[in-house]
């Protein structure tokens, strides 16, 4: 989906607003330990810019808390400080800043809350940042942390005794020869041994010893250990060291006393360390890579190993007089692809995966059926508190043969029991919108290796059909149980124009009519219900009848003719109904409240007449008592909608809409301990509240625009939880998180009643009435973005959408399982249906070539009428049997047929930089499910990209840009020809954006150059470059003057040219008009929404461009007017003030650009993560703010506009101007 960009007035695309549509889920850190409490079994993950802190119970991991960081985590680790009873949090983020965290279960606030202990900057003026990562360890008995930051370099913060720590902890540097460390660890102190002087064994007792595994200039790999003399700031040699491990070697795990000493985990030998006189090794066949370890057991004699491909290995210690005798290995089963792991308990490990999905298994004795394995989840967590050595006791048995990685036959031991969906890394995406509504969705090329997937992100709550009947005419649906504590619904009833009819399932699991002899089938019904005293209720224009709801039998009925308060007849137009209460209007502002009674009477309790005509009403309860409603809501024709207590009827507090649409529907509803009232009017607004009883007024008044058609109001449960289902021309559920009511759209538009009917066959399931057909279905769990999952079991590397046959191309590369990560395996061009993601298709590529870059395109029809036969006959005469081309993408034969074109780059072994690509026409023609090689060129080099530009092809090879086009050959044949002397751009170009005749070109290391085709000339030419340079990872344009990049560092760059300048020199300048820290490695970025705007909504048109990256996250950059930019900056600045960073982490440095050589403030953006947090304030906290940002804006224009308007020239505004601007802006994502 490509959007039209539409002018956002004359200073273009320079104000831009980012923000993150989908936090990051890519896993890179995890530790467990006390955090919260001393009882409590806590998992603290790491995902990128946010830290999520969970606690073990019997049902399984449970949240505690996601906290955003001002900040991308390096290092994470938990550490129990001497005479603590739980464990404090240190931090390191990418930009040097370190913070220790405190968990305290009562705060100022009264609520638990994270607080800093520590702090501080680590940043160095000189030095040569390391290349492997930031590295950081702890020493055992908390006497200091050590940072390895800079080549050469170790940085140590020295920890004082005692359960507390300095605010601004003090730091020192030391020296270090080695300057390629790979991993490092504190040991646990030893006693002496031989091999080892009695001087550096006392040493070692007294102070830190560090073990150090690192590469020297020849690659070769060692192991060294310091002792970190703390009185003297130095480093002196340790007890022990060994020269030339595992080449392969990639991590040291520090074994606790009594055995002490560390393991070195190679790819082919796995060594433990202790003197030199005491090293036992065993091999791993094949050779893997090891990613992940974590300790089975407190005394380490059992540790869990994770290998690239997946494999999951249990490493034994066989030991005796705290000696260890030899290491024993056993293949465990695979798994996902694990970063980090943590073992919890009775079993139970959390796997984290930076490039693929993050799980929670189990680790059973003896080996699993192939149904129950790691493909297989299991249950809720039954118990963590059994005995763990029978749940680990796979290790008692491992015998003594090395195992085999990476392999998937031998007995699975692992069970996949829970399952958290991960977006990382995104390769690439497109956006489609098939439906042709504006409201996109991505399909993103995800995960790695094995775990490689398509992952389809859309906006909206989708519906899964059971069943279905066609049946027109239907004007409500209710569900009713045979008695108040059912579990299960038994009748679904339905209401017609003059009938009623009713569902029930029979014991076939068929849907099928049935009878209830008190019912009245021969009249519309208003409302059904069951009551709490085991009675069904059922509400006609006539009357209301109270059945029995075990023998069917009408037992009451009340009618408005009968009404003492009646004085003439009169029929019921409108019902509403708590467990035990009716509420019914008539015509002339007629209302009575009547009583259920349990021994079935229905007792008229109260009566009102009012002002006006009433348009709706409602009696949910809200409060404590959920069986008996205090408040009415009634709305009515004179625009007001009116609270009245019951039974009394007397009015409580009544609020004008402001509007002179008339009310179509009301609702009370109670999310998260707080009361609302909602109502929608006839032009698709809806309005809520929040009831205060204390007060028993409304407060925080909002209004959002949900659609263009009336809105009716219905409450449902799924999932054990209660929402409310707004019908209009956009079906809406509303619900509330973090007590904040938000709104998704359900994926179906054409929804008009909902209600629950969950049943022994269709359990949690609900009633869905279209125009013409009811359904059956359940729906997708309540949350803003979905994702499905199409697994590929192959890397996903680019995509392609082809409207014209509904597919989708996905190039990939196939890699054996077990294989080394370095190896390239096989590549292919997949072919998948746009809708059901069906593989329709696949072509094989040559051996040794990568894909590199796709796109889908028909060729311009200048070249001939006589295209799609040119390119048949063409096809005809290809080698290895490629068959003809008869027409392409479903289009006619008159029309030219759509290619998937892709770009690859062949890869030798000796070569820095690829020599030699193809670029390769491939047609799909849906009819036959088949891809057809049309035409292969070799080209000088790797194709790194592929666009369509005024009907020919654009690629990049290498440095240098090309234009082919489609032209007539010999015997009736077409084939790729240059149309232009191909151009040199920089280093590599690896990006390109095209507009009308204009070229962006973004380079891997000179940021970005404007190329202008000159169509008359042939030619293409430089027109201005950016003079700064930067790295660039993605690119795309915002304007047809401005530009927006983003570069390895996380930064985003908005560029302009300038057409208007003075000087040709100020011409062929791109002006920088914007800078940004976005804290994610982009690696694309495409016009799109994954929203639908509405047209009457101030923001519907700006646009907007989504990008994704490297740790799965999804973001929005949208441009705004400059008068909402304005006051958005003004917002910000008052809400750093307010929203304070954990760990003290500051967020001006947070958004600052930075990169290798410079940092400068940010520029041209709004941070929208900040902004947004305005809604999550309380609503004192939020007026204070807004009092003190625009304290004119609580005046009326009456009182102050001339004063206002002087003092703040931008406008004033109040905190319901704020909030909805707030939620407009939420709306955009």
């Amino acid at each position: 989906m490509e959007p039209m960009v539409t002018d956002v007035g004359p200073q273009g695309c320079l104000f831009n607003y980012h923000v993150t549509a989908h936090k990051p889920t890519a896993v890179r850190q995890c530790a467990v330990g006390s955090f919260t409490s001393p009882n409590e079994t806590n998992l603290i993950i790491g995902r990128s810019t946010h830290l999520d802190i969970q606690v073990l119970t019997p049902e399984g991991l449970k949240a505690v808390q996601t906290v955003p960081l001002y900040g991308v985590l390096s290092a994470l680790k938990l550490f129990r400080p001497k005479n603590a009873t739980k464990d404090l949090l240190l931090l390191l983020t990418e930009h040097y800043k370190f913070a220790v965290l405190e968990w305290v279960a009562a705060g100022p606030s009264g609520q638990p809350e994270l607080v800093t202990r520590a702090t501080c900057d680590v940043k160095d003026a000189i030095g040569r940042p390391v290349e492997a990562g930031q590295l950081a360890a702890v020493d055992p008995e908390c006497r200091a942390i050590a940072l390895h930051l800079y080549e050469g370099q170790l940085k140590v913060l020295q920890m004082e005794e005692g359960p507390s720590l300095q605010m601004a902890p003090e730091t020192f540097n030391l020296r270090l020869e080695e300057l390629a460390v790979i991993d490092m660890a504190f040991l646990a102190a030893s006693s002496s041994g031989a091999g080892s002087s009695a001087a550096a064994a006392a040493a070692a007792a007294a102070n830190p010893v560090l073990a150090l595994l690192y590469e020297d200039n020849k690659h070769a790999r060692h192991v060294k250990t310091y002792t970190l003399n703390l009185k003297t700031r130095e480093l002196e040699d340790g007890p022990w060291s060994q020269a030339n491990v595992d080449a392969g070697s990639s991590r040291i795990i520090p074994v606790p006393q009594p055995l002490g000493g560390a393991i070195v985990l190679g790819e082919s030998v796995l060594s433990y360390f202790n003197t030199q006189h005491a090293t036992r090794s065993t091999q791993i066949k094949p050779n893997t890579s090891i990613q992940s370890w974590a300790a089975v057991d407190a005394d380490g004699s059992r540790y869990l190993l994770s290998d690239h491909a997946g494999g999951l290995h249990l490493l034994v210690l066989a030991h005796a007089d705290n000696r260890v005798a030899g290491l024993k290995v056993q293949t465990l089963g695979r798994t996902t692809s694990t970063h980090c792991m943590a073992y919890l308990d009775s079993g139970y490990v959390f796997l984290g995966s930076k490039g693929g999905d993050s799980q929670l298994v189990k680790l059973h004795a003896e080996p699993l059926p192939a149904a129950a394995g790691a493909g297989a989840p299991a249950g809720p967590i039954s118990s963590l508190a059994a005995d763990d050595d029978a749940a680990a006791a796979a290790a008692a048995g491992s015998g003594g043969a090395a195992a085999a990685a990476g392999g998937d036959e031998g007995p699975n031991h692992v069970e996949v029991v829970d399952s958290w969906p991960s977006l990382a890394p995104i390769v690439d995406f497109v956006v489609m919108d098939l439906e042709r509504q504006g409201q996109g969705q991505m399909v993103t090329c995800s995960g790695v290796f094995q775990d490689g997937s398509l992952r389809v992100v859309r906006n909206g709550i989708g519906i899964h059909e059971a069943a279905a009947m066609e049946l027109p005419g239907i004007k409500g649906v209710w569900s009713l149980r045979a008695s108040w504590m059912d579990a299960c619904d038994s009748h679904l009833v339905l209401s017609f124009v003059g009938e009623t009819r009713l569902l029930a399932i029979s014991e076939e699991d068929v849907l099928d009519e049935a009878a209830i002899p008190g019912f009245d089938g021969d009249s519309q019904t208003l409302l059904a219900a069951t009551t709490l005293h085991d009675q069904l209720l059922q509400v006609t224009s006539s009357a209301v009848r109270l059945i029995s709801a075990s023998s069917g039998q009408l037992l009451t009925q009340w009618s408005p003719a009968a009404a003492a308060a009646n004085a003439g007849s009169s029929s019921i137009t409108l019902a509403a109904a708590s467990p035990c209460q009716v509420l019914v209007a008539s015509g002339g502002g007629k209302v009575w409240l009547l009583e259920v009674t349990e021994g079935g009477q229905l007792q008229e309790v109260g009566a009102v007449v009012m002002d006006a005509e009433v348009a709706c009403l409602d009696i949910t309860p809200v409060g404590p008592d959920n069986t008996r409603a205090s408040l009415a809501a009634v709305g009515s024709w004179s625009m007001q909608v009116a609270l009245l207590s019951l039974p009394d009827l007397k009015p409580v507090v009544t609020e004008d809409l402001g509007s002179e649409v008339i009310p179509r529907s009301v609702a009370l509803a109670e999310f998260e301990g707080q009361a609302y009232v909602l109502c929608g009017l006839g032009d698709g607004q809806l309005h809520n509240w929040r009831w205060e009883p204390d007060s028993n007024s409304l407060s925080d008044h909002r209004k959002v625009v949900l659609g263009t058609k009336p809105i009716l109001l219905s409450a449902f449960s799924s999932g054990g939880q209660r929402h409310i289902f707004a019908a209009s021309d956009r079906p809406t559920i509303i619900y509330s998180n973090n007590r904040k009511l938000l709104y998704s759209n359900l994926n179906e538009n054409e929804v008009a009643f909902l209600a629950s009917f969950s049943t022994a066959s269709f359990p949690d399931s609900l009633a869905l009435v279209k125009e013409a057909s009811l359904s059956l279905g359940t729906i997708d769990g309540i949350q803003k973005l979905h994702i499905r999952t199409v697994p590929l079991g192959e890397q996903p590397r680019r995509i392609a959408h082809q409207p014209g046959s509904r597919s989708l191309g996905v190039v990939t590369i196939s890699t054996p399982a077990g294989a080394n990560p370095s190896d390239i395996g096989r590549s292919y061009l997949r072919v998948f249906s746009d809708s059901s993601f069906d593989l329709l298709a696949s072509y094989q590529l040559g051996p040794q070539e990568i894909p590199t870059a796709i796109t889908s395109m028909a060729f311009g029809s200048s070249s001939s009428s006589s295209t799609a036969a040119a390119a048949a006959a063409a096809a005809a005469d290809k080698p290895e049997g490629a068959a003809a081309v008869a027409g392409g993408g479903g289009s006619s034969s008159e029309e030219s047929p759509s290619y998937y074109i892709v770009g690859t780059a062949v890869i030798k072994p000796n070569e820095v930089e690829p020599s030699k690509g193809h670029i390769l026409l491939l047609h799909y023609a849906p009819g036959s499910n088949s891809l057809t090689l049309v035409e292969q060129m070799e080209v000088h080099g790797a194709v790194y990209n592929l666009c369509e530009f005024q009907g020919k092809l654009l690629a990049t090879v290498n440095n240098k840009v090309h234009l082919f086009k489609w032209a007539a050959a010999a015997a009736g044949r077409h084939e790729l020809v240059s149309d232009c002397s191909p151009i040199g751009v920089q280093v590599l170009c690896l990006f390109l954006a095209v507009r009308g005749d204009f070229v962006v070109v973004g380079d891997l290391m000179n940021s970005i150059t404007l190329l202008v085709y000159k169509a008359a000339e042939g030619a293409l030419e430089v027109r201005a470059r950016d003079q700064e340079s930067k790295w660039l990872t993605a690119l795309a344009l915002m304007d047809d003057d401005t530009y927006l990049a983003a570069d390895n560092s996380s930064n985003m760059v908005v560029v302009r040219k300038n057409p208007d300048a003075a000087t040709d020199e100020e011409r062929a300048r791109l002006e920088v008009t914007g800078r940004f820290h976005c804290g994610e490695f982009v690696n694309r970025l495409r016009p799109g929404s994954l929203v639908m705007r509405l047209p009457d909504s101030e923001l519907g048109a700006v646009p907007s461009l989504l990008y994704g990256g490297v740790n799965g996250s999804v973001g929005l950059v949208a441009s705004l007017p400059r008068e909402w930019f304005e006051m958005l900056a003004t917002l910000q600045e008052g809400l750093k003030k307010v929203v304070r960073g954990v760990g003290g982490l500051d967020h001006d440095s947070w958004r600052r650009f930075k990169d290798e050589r410079r940092s400068e403030p940010a520029s041209g953006f709004i941070d929208g993560d900040l902004v947004e947090a305005f809604a999550d304030l309380p609503p004192g906290k939020g007026r204070e703010l807004v009092a003190g940002l625009w304290p004119g804006g609580e005046f009326s224009y009456e009182e102050g506009r001339e004063l206002v308007a002087g003092l703040w020239p931008g406008g004033e505004f109040s905190y319901e101007e704020v909030s909805r601007r707030v939620e407009e802006l939420q709306r955009l994502h």
